[in-house]
């Protein structure tokens, strides 16, 4: 039991906030939250100033993830790796959405907090 519950506040608690390296693993499923919540914003709300401002996001923590995935496995596999990443993490998320951007709302209660601090961090 004791085990479970450690396992659960570290699965919700932010990445940063671990204090561990953040790989480009989790990187990349924060620039993929982010994708679906600009892609939620333009479809949805109409909302395209907001929606880039994720799309911002997006960009930085891509360009953070394959230099990150770089550093760790190299070039060539690392970019292997992002593209791998993405795809997971995408038909991931859109599994969780019902393939209905009006339910991005269960995507930020999954990954808002974890991806706050990755968002905002400089590069």
């Amino acid at each position: 039991m004791r085990f479970f519950c450690s396992l659960m506040i570290v699965l919700f608690m932010p990445l940063t906030a671990r204090g561990a390296e953040v790989s480009a693993s989790d990187l990349t499923t924060c620039a993929v939250y982010h994708r679906m919540l600009a892609a939620a914003l333009r479809r949805d709300r109409n909302l395209p100033v907001i929606a880039e401002i994720e799309e911002e996001k997006m960009n930085r923590l891509i360009r953070r993830a394959k230099t990150v995935g770089a550093e760790e496995n190299g070039v060539e596999f690392g970019e292997e790796l992002f593209n791998d990443d993405w795809q997971a993490a995408l038909a991931d998320m859109t599994d969780q959405i019902n393939r209905n951007y009006k339910n991005v709302g269960r995507l930020k209660v999954r990954y808002r907090s974890r991806c706050a601090a990755l968002s905002n961090q400089e590069e």
